[in-house]
């Protein structure tokens, strides 16, 4: 590494002036043993340098965490064996594809990877996104860390992160979703609704309402229904602030999972994303979340939009239209 080269040329300067001012057998045997360093670090340390980039190294980590936990990047040995490594360097590209920020990680390590080794980078987690971790290679160093022996590895890595479910200060009102009407259910079958109307050519006599049929002397069929809701679509009103668009997805999961418990579907529609979405449970809405980190349609429909609640969510505050 730099750093330690910068060191060790400042500590072979200042023995070099040290010989000039004091000649004496002493300050040439302290010359002589600075310069054979760097040569006896490399001798001492290929073997074990060899073994490190022949074992290889990959890096891991979790596949989702929760926005403010705690986010470790593992390094561990490809094969199962004990591997002393003097020192390694690996120098991790990490890109936020939600809020579109970059960073540069280096990790530094010296011993022996019995079992795997974790660091934290709890800056990586702060805001929800997913996070694409890309290494090119490591550098296994001799214990000096001066001639390093470069080991490809070609890991990528994504992790998303998800928000915590929020609480919103006004929620939507659920009377609103209401019943308007039945209509005919496409296909027949088994309903919980059903009208009733003059039996008709073709109709089954299994729908047949032989009772009340009888007092009008009339055939009276009992036809299967389906209710016509009300449309609720949630709208995200996301910003360029990274601390916002946090608040609004943690409030969307909250609203979502109220909606889903209250036995309703839900739209959502998203600022600055061309397509509405269809969810159903939350497991929808947590993949709806991670669509939009990559900026990819989820269950795109394209609803009929007479009869639609719109619920708009607000970094700071919420509003229903």
């Amino acid at each position: 590494m730099i750093k330690n080269i910068i060191v060790y040329l400042c500590l072979l300067l200042s023995v070099f002036i040290f010989n000039i001012f004091y000649y004496a057998w002493f300050s040439w045997f302290l010359l002589v043993a600075v310069l054979s360093l760097p040569l006896i670090s490399l001798v001492v340390s290929l073997p074990f340098m060899i073994t490190s980039a022949t074992n290889g190294f990959i890096i891991f980590a979790k596949d989702n965490i929760i926005s403010g936990e705690d986010f470790y990047i593992g390094i561990a040995c490809k094969k199962r064996n004990t591997a002393f490594c003097p020192l390694m360097r690996v120098k991790i590209k990490a890109y936020n594809t939600f809020t579109n920020k970059k960073e540069n990680i280096n990790i530094t390590y010296g011993g022996s990877l019995r079992k795997a080794v974790f660091a934290k980078f709890n800056k990586l987690g702060k805001n929800c996104g997913c996070i694409i971790l890309d290494a090119k290679h490591f550098k296994i160093y001799d214990i000096m860390g001066i001639f390093f022996i470069p080991v490809r590895t070609d890991s990528h890595i994504s992790v998303n992160i998800m928000p915590k479910p929020q609480k919103t200060l006004v929620m939507p009102n659920y009377e609103n979703i209401a019943v308007l009407g039945y209509k005919p259910k496409s296909g027949g079958g088994f309903s919980d609704f059903y009208e009733l109307r003059q039996y008709q050519n073709g109709d089954s006599i299994k729908n047949i309402h032989w009772k009340l049929s009888s007092k009008h002397d009339d055939l009276i069929v009992r036809e299967p229904c389906q209710p016509i809701y009300k449309k609720f679509a949630i709208k995200l009103e996301l910003t360029d602030n990274s601390n916002e668009n946090d608040s609004i997805l943690a409030k969307f999961l909250y609203v979502c999972d109220c909606v889903f418990k209250n036995g309703s579907d839900c739209f959502v529609l998203c600022k600055g994303f061309n397509f509405v979405s269809l969810l159903t449970d939350n497991n929808d809405a947590q993949m709806y979340i991670k669509s939009l980190y990559n900026g990819i349609p989820y269950k795109e429909c394209l609803p009929d939009k007479n009869n639609f609640l719109v619920y708009s969510i607000f970094g700071e505050r919420e509003e229903v239209n």
